[in-house]
C-alpha cells in the first residue's frame, strides 16, 4: 500500500463505455442506455455508496468573473439573481445560480471579484433524474472546469504562477486558466476525440469499435496515411482553439505570463500530442496525473493501468475529492 501525504487512498475505479450518441454535448440523448451503464458499473465494482457528485459543461453553463460592490456573502446570496441578470444570456428563471467570492478587486477597494456560475435547470434536472433512476443520490452538481481545477490543485500544490488546464474528452474541450488555485477564465468548446473515430469510420468503411481501436493505437490501420491526416487535422483544431483561448491571458491579464499547460482527458493519449502542444504554444506541456497525491494499493491496482487511465479519470477524481460536501 502506498500512503500519500494527503492521507487519501484510491478505493475503487471503474470505466464503462457508452455507445456513440448516448450523450451529445453534455445532453443525455439515450437515458435508458446511460442508466443501465451506470448500474452495470456499480454492480461490477460492488459499490454500496449512494451519494454521488457529477458535473456538467458546454452551452448550458455560463461562467463569468464580475466585479461587485463589497458585501457580505449572505447579502450577496440574497441579491445574486438581480446582480446576475445583466451577465446571463438566459432567462434568469431558467437557470440555477451559484457564486464564489474571490477577494478584493484589483485597484478598487470598494469592489470584490466574484465568479458567477449559471446552469440551465433543465440540464441539471435531467442529470438528477438519471442518477436517481440509477439508484443513486446526487449531492453535488459541479462544473467540469472546476472539478479539473480541484484535482490539479490537490495533486500539484507546489506549482506556482499561471497555468492552463486543458481536458480533451470525446465530445468537448474544457480549458481553465488558473493562478495559484484561482480561476482567471474558462472556455468550453465542442471539440473532442469522437470526431476522429467517426471520420476514420466513415472514410475507411469500418465499424465504430474498429475505428476507435485504430485511433488509440490498439489496432493496425489499413491506410496509415489517411489516419495520420484525420488525426493531424483534429489535433490542429484543438491546438488552434487552445491558442485562441490562451491569447485572452495577454489581453485580459497583461501582467500574467503562462508558465505551463497540463493536458488531461482520454483524447490526450494521442501519440505526440503533448509535444505538438508544446511546440505550438511555447511553454512546457505535461500530462496531468490525478493520482499523484493519492495512495495506491499496488496489489489491487496495476500502476501501468492507472498511468493509462489517469488523464481520462481527472475530472472524476476532482469530483471524488469533494466527498462529504452537500449542495
Amino acid at each position: 500500500m502506498a500512503q500519500a501525504k494527503s492521507g487519501l487512498i484510491l478505493k475503487d475505479l471503474g470505466l464503462v463505455n457508452l455507445p456513440p450518441g448516448a450523450i451529445v454535448e453534455g445532453n443525455v440523448q439515450e437515458k435508458e442506455v446511460v442508466v443501465n451503464a451506470i448500474k452495470k458499473l456499480l454492480r461490477s465494482l460492488k459499490i454500496k455508496v449512494k451519494n454521488v457528485a457529477t458535473s456538467i459543461s458546454g452551452y448550458s453553463v455560463i461562467i463569468k468573473k464580475i466585479n461587485l460592490p463589497q458585501q457580505a456573502r449572505e447579502e450577496l446570496a440574497e441579491n445574486i439573481e438581480v446582480e446576475a441578470e445583466q451577465f446571463i444570456p438566459f432567462d434568469i428563471s431558467e437557470v440555477n445560480i451559484d457564486f464564489q467570492i474571490l477577494g478584493q478587486s484589483a485597484g478598487q477597494e470598494d469592489y470584490m471579484e466574484v465568479i458567477l456560475v449559471a446552469a440551465k435547470k433543465e440540464v441539471i434536472d435531467n442529470y438528477i433524474e438519471l442518477l436517481v433512476e440509477a439508484g443513486l443520490v446526487p449531492t453535488i452538481i459541479d462544473v467540469d472546469v472546476f472539478a479539473l481545477q480541484n484535482v490539479f490543485t490537490r495533486n500539484y500544490p507546489e506549482v506556482q504562477g499561471t497555468v492552463a488546464l486543458i481536458d480533451i474528452g470525446a465530445n468537448k474541450m474544457n480549458i481553465n486558466v488558473i493562478k495559484e488555485g484561482v480561476s482567471l477564465f474558462t472556455k468550453d468548446a465542442a471539440l473532442g476525440g469522437a470526431r476522429i473515430t467517426e471520420d476514420i469510420q466513415d472514410r475507411s468503411d469500418l465499424d465504430y469499435q474498429t475505428a476507435e481501436g485504430i485511433k488509440v493505437g490498439g489496432l493496425e490501420a489499413p491506410d496509415r496515411g489517411l489516419i495520420e491526416e484525420i488525426v493531424g487535422r483534429a489535433v490542429e483544431n484543438w491546438v488552434a482553439e487552445a491558442k485562441r483561448t490562451l491569447n485572452l491571458l495577454s489581453t485580459n491579464y497583461p501582467s500574467e505570463v503562462l508558465q505551463a499547460v497540463y493536458l488531461s482527458g482520454g483524447s490526450c493519449r494521442i501519440k505526440g500530442l503533448s509535444d505538438y502542444f508544446q511546440q505550438e504554444i511555447g511553454v512546457p506541456v505535461h500530462i496531468l496525473n490525478p493520482f499523484l497525491q493519492i495512495g495506491i494499493d499496488q496489489k489491487k491496482f496495476d500502476p501501468a493501468y492507472l498511468e493509462y487511465i489517469g488523464p481520462q479519470a481527472s475530472i472524476c477524481v476532482g469530483l471524488a475529492l469533494r466527498r462529504g460536501e452537500e449542495i
